[in-house]
């Protein structure tokens, strides 16, 4: 996906944290809270996706050793892709067929597409943009998310499309999809999130200089930890240098430094943050990562405090994401 230069009128932080709502939130709007308003028929997903004539889903299942799985109790909610989606995802991946794709690979794959609980539509289109957890494996033992952006009809991961809404069964709901969801690497989020796209720019500004934008993309690299800047915070940034107006303006090897400078490496869930501790980046400085009024926050490499950690812990194969609401992170450019 194509990034563009971002000014510095982009997205401010106001609009950022209304769009922000972390995914705990949406996972309690589902269907079992308050009266039904979709009648909810007796048979379950597995059964509902054969009357819908989800063939390549329903083989792709039998063949994971999931269809049990989507029997049971749940609740669920399966974006289902058609059987086009399906036989597009095995031609461009050199596929023959379902049965020609790796158990393991194919279980992982079919876990990006379902999330506990019962999701509608009503709630992905109240909330607009943000992320669920599904239940594909990430690093460690964490789970995958899944970014949504319900602000006309609803797309996943910036690719697939919500071609027909809530389709209800006995233990959880179907959303069906033109496009098989690809396990995402760091730079899906960034292509698919407004909210990331100003770091995702930077990254391509700084390619002839850093391999960290090709690394982001590889599945098979990192893990990496990357605390992003919002636009909000670019801006500011920005406004510091008159001969600023795109985050290209920037000097290639400053802003390689800069973006190494917001880089762990492994994969560091909020849960496995040690407030006090001092870490190494990619770019060589440390930072330090305090608690703060019942929140996080970090001093970068040149000193300078109070960087809000935001929401947390977006997971991609390759590594996890944090946002931070305010401020750019420095390295220490006395060195």
């Amino acid at each position: 996906m194509e990034k563009h230069n971002v000014m510095k009128s982009s997205l401010k932080l106001k609009q950022f944290l209304t769009l922000v709502i972390m995914a705990s939130v949406l996972l309690s709007c589902n269907l079992d809270d308050g009266p039904a308003t979709i009648p909810i028929p007796e048979t379950d997903i597995v059964e509902v996706a054969t009357a819908e004539n989800l063939n390549s889903l329903l083989a792709a299942l039998e063949r994971a050793d999931l269809a049990n799985t989507l029997k049971g109790d749940g609740p669920f909610t399966v974006f289902a892709p058609t059987d086009e989606a399906f036989s597009s995802f095995l031609s461009s991946n050199g596929f023959a067929s379902v049965d020609a794709v790796p158990t393991a690979t194919l279980q992982q794959l079919l876990l990006n597409h379902v999330v506990s609980g019962r999701i509608d539509s009503a709630p992905l289109a109240d909330l607009q943009r943000n992320y669920l957890q599904n239940l594909a494996d990430g690093p460690g033992e964490s789970k995958l998310s899944l970014y949504f952006d319900a602000t006309d009809g609803v797309v996943l991961n910036g690719l697939a499309t919500v071609t027909q809404a809530d389709v209800v069964a006995e233990n959880g709901i179907i959303h069906i999809i033109n496009q098989v969801i690809s396990l995402p690497t760091l730079d899906t989020f960034m292509s698919a999130d407004a909210n990331l796209e100003v770091f995702g720019t930077a990254l391509d500004a700084a390619a002839v200089v850093s391999d960290l934008p090709s690394d982001l993309k590889e599945s098979t690299g990192g893990p990496y930890t990357i605390f992003v800047p919002v636009p909000a915070a670019f801006d500011a940034l920005l406004d510091t240098n008159n001969d600023w107006n795109f985050v290209s303006d920037i000097e290639e090897n400053l802003l390689a430094a800069v973006l190494e400078h917001h880089t762990l490496s492994g994969n560091v869930r909020s849960s496995d943050i040690i407030p006090g501790q001092a870490v190494t980046t990619l770019e060589g400085d440390e930072i330090t990562i305090v608690s703060k009024d019942g929140g996080l926050e970090i001093t970068d490499g040149s000193g300078n405090e109070g960087a809000i950690i935001g929401p947390t812990d977006i997971q991609a194969g390759n590594g996890v994401i944090h946002l931070i609401t305010n401020n750019v992170l420095l390295p220490d450019t006395t060195n």
